[in-house]
């Protein structure tokens, strides 16, 4: 624990060095002590947050492991030494890894023998190493996403058995809850209320969109699968929420899946962004135009549009 009194020889810093030295908006970093308890800095008399040089290589190299995508609670715990190898290990990789990448090829590589043997403990475990290796984005973006598209289509030409497809399924889930965990109940970032309408039954890309809203440092109201339009809204209006995502694979004639988009835009409440993702994104921005309804084509597109929405908030 930091001393608060300093020594003749211990530098200590106000709040405004340390952000321009770190790269770090006062904000952030308030919040990144609030929650996650990165550094103790000490107080001046007149109870100013002084900081160590200690203090802000450690932001500044928390800062850098974020930026290549993992998330600060995966981080925040690490010691000084393996924060600087981790940082170390990104400036000699591309990060935070493309499709081409051995790292991900590898993490693709284990997932798909675990799924295979059906060892959903060894997946589970490849997975969470993933998260750390890889980051939060790369995870999602690079490794679970592709995965999960792939074995829908192993599943569908029957080259994959439904038990597979559960077992995989299931421990996704469980790893994305796992690393939106400490996100939860953060108490001062904008809202979003995720989930997929009436009819539709697939939801992990509806579980993929929240883990990303709340690794972005939104607070996600999950309302889960085939939900009615009007609920949507009634949702928004419960938590405050300024975003809807909805996901959905379904085509637009299926299950009267426009008009439910229809239905949702009507009873939206003022300020509220609608956000869809799914094989049928790019249809519905054809069929229903409106200024209210973004729709997007990954969770790269995604995760732009919750950054300049909580931008606009800010």
């Amino acid at each position: 624990m930091n001393d608060d009194t300093p020594t003749p020889t211990e530098s200590r810093h106000p709040i405004r060095v340390v952000a321009a030295r770190s790269g770090l908006t006062p904000n952030l970093l308030r919040a990144w002590e609030r929650r996650y308890g990165v550094v103790e800095p000490g107080r001046s008399e007149g109870g100013q947050r002084l900081y160590s040089d200690e203090d802000i290589e450690r932001l500044a190299l928390l800062k850098q492991a974020t930026d290549a995508g993992r998330s600060i609670s995966q981080v925040a715990d690490l010691p000084p030494e393996a924060l600087r190898e981790l940082v170390a290990e990104d400036r000699g990789a591309r990060a935070p890894a493309d499709l081409s990448d051995d790292r991900v090829d590898g993490a693709l590589t284990d997932a798909w023998t675990s799924i295979e043997t059906m060892d959903s403990d060894r997946l589970e475990a490849d997975l969470r190493r993933a998260v750390v290796t890889l980051g939060s984005e790369a995870f999602t973006d690079r490794l679970v996403a592709p995965l999960l598209r792939t074995i829908g289509d192993r599943w569908h030409s029957g080259d994959l058995r439904p038990a597979h497809e559960h077992l995989a399924s299931q421990v996704v889930k469980r790893v994305l809850h796992w690393m939106v965990e400490p996100a939860r109940g953060t108490g001062d970032g904008p809202r979003a209320v995720i989930g997929t309408l009436s009819g539709e039954h697939h939801e992990m890309g509806a579980l993929l969109a929240g883990a990303t809203a709340a690794l972005e440092g939104w607070r996600v109201t999950y309302v889960g699968q085939n939900l009615p339009a009007e609920d949507f809204g009634l949702a928004a209006r419960t938590v405050g929420a300024q975003l809807i995502g909805i996901s959905t694979v379904n085509p637009l004639d299926a299950d009267g899946v426009l008009d439910q988009f229809r239905v949702l835009l009507d009873t939206l409440p003022e300020g509220v962004e609608v956000v869809v993702g799914g094989r049928v994104a790019p249809d519905l921005a054809v069929a229903l135009p409106d200024a209210r309804l973004t729709t997007v084509e990954s969770l790269a597109a995604f995760r732009e549009v919750l950054r300049n929405a909580r931008d606009a908030e800010d």
